[in-house]
């Protein structure tokens, strides 16, 4: 949803995917698109954004620093949300000499006012069509645990849980 406001509000997003065969899966409003396991995923990055990437939201920090130092612009902000690794390995000096700010981004210790202000503007933007979500699965709140055992099994899809009125 990050990527779809971002473009909705004008913004050129570049999506990217751990493998290649995972572009297919990418929202088709993300009109740029980088597969990570591509022998330079950095140079593919930077043909899209000469001047650097300025924003980058990170799924995956301890993975992904090397190529976030090789593309982000100077000033730019890595909002990184997970890492595989507990405690990431990244080349220091890259990211010194370009100013980046690492920024952890935990959606639990956001202030009560920023959640309420999402909500109002995700629920904006979604009347007004510009996020779309797509999910295989929508069940009742009682079947929880059938909705965990589905994430657990891997499946690629959303399932959403539906609340009782």
């Amino acid at each position: 949803m990050a990527a779809q406001l971002a473009a909705w509000n004008g913004a050129k997003v570049i999506g990217t995917v751990r493998r290649s065969s995972d572009l297919e899966h990418v929202d088709d409003l993300i009109a740029h698109r980088v597969a990570l396991d591509v022998p330079d995923p950095a140079a593919a990055i930077r043909r899209l954004a000469p001047g650097g990437v300025n924003r980058i939201v990170e799924v995956s920090f301890s993975d992904n620093a090397d190529v976030d130092a090789a593309v982000a612009a100077p000033d730019a902000v890595i909002a990184a949300y997970a890492t595989r690794e507990a405690r990431p390995s990244f080349d220091f000096w890259p990211m010194l000499f370009s100013n980046l700010t690492i920024r952890l981004t935990g959606s639990d210790d956001l202030p009560v006012e920023a959640k309420e202000s999402a909500a109002r503007d995700l629920t904006a933007a979604a009347e007004q069509g510009a996020l779309r979500i797509s999910f295989d699965y929508s069940l009742p709140l009682d079947r929880i645990a059938e909705a965990h055992d589905r994430v657990d099994a891997g499946t690629r899809a959303r399932v959403l849980l539906r609340l009782p009125r």
